[in-house]
């Protein structure tokens, strides 16, 4: 038994559905969030992540954003360009009912599968939306960020084998206290120097979690980009990212 897990798709169809094909079989889908902002369809990312039915579905940074209207809290280096996005993008092209929708998704879900304790959230335990567990950080930081409370000031970690997150945008497996800290990776926006879509199985019988790459066509997402007519600045910042990999400018 197998689950597909994806996260961070930002409205890129193209790499939703080339990770679909890649990924060919699975008996459940996870979705960790951030369906929407940056790319040109989250409307059509919606309606298929709908149509898969997932299994598990958290809701991201910046879905909370559209669904409520309020301020993503992403990166100050990127943080002018998701306004525009979810402005010029989003509330373009979002439906009422999409957006109706965003806002039913839960923060955070707890499963236990096959005998493991899996915490699943967009962020971290600590922040469901808005934390960051980063492979650099030391092993306190992650003990604090894997401590489901933003005022903790000392450890305590989440009673689970397993944590889940997204956001980071950078597949990351860590093993911390006999707790691992698993990330698929960005299917729509990489952002660790690999421009591939990233994406996960994970084989509950073996327990393995396997991170997998697949090349897509960045330039049919560019076309789609600039079909929407958006500002030039704001496209070629877009473009950057897309074919570098990182949200730092070149």
């Amino acid at each position: 038994m197998k689950i597909l897990i994806i996260s961070d798709i930002h409205g890129n169809s193209v790499a939703l559905r080339t990770v679909l094909e890649d990924a060919k079989r699975w008996d459940y889908v996870w979705v960790l969030g951030d369906l929407v902002d940056y790319g040109p369809e989250p409307h059509i990312v919606i309606d298929i992540v709908r149509e898969l039915k997932p299994d598990v579905i958290v809701m991201g940074n910046h879905d909370y954003a559209v669904a409520f209207n309020t301020d993503c809290r992403c990166d100050p280096e990127i943080h002018e360009l998701s306004e525009y996005t979810r402005r010029n993008i989003s509330y373009r092209l979002l439906s009422r009912e999409q957006i109706e929708w965003l806002k039913s998704l839960p923060i955070k879900i707890e499963k236990n599968v096959n005998g493991r304790k899996i915490y699943i959230v967009h962020g971290s335990p600590r922040n469901p939306l808005y934390g960051y567990l980063k492979p650099d950080l030391s092993k306190d930081e992650i003990l604090l960020q894997i401590t489901p409370s933003i005022y903790a000031v000392k450890p305590r970690p989440v009673n689970a084998d397993i944590v889940l997150v997204g956001h980071t945008h950078i597949p990351t497996t860590i093993l911390v206290d006999d707790r691992y800290i698993l990330n698929p990776g960005s299917c729509g926006q990489p952002r660790d120097g690999d421009l591939r879509a990233s994406y996960a199985i994970y084989d509950i019988e073996k327990g393995v979690f396997e991170i997998r790459r697949v090349k897509y066509d960045i330039g049919k997402v560019v076309e789609k980009l600039k079909n929407l007519n958006l500002e030039e600045r704001y496209l070629k910042w877009l473009e950057n990212i897309l074919i570098t990999a990182s949200i730092h400018r070149t």
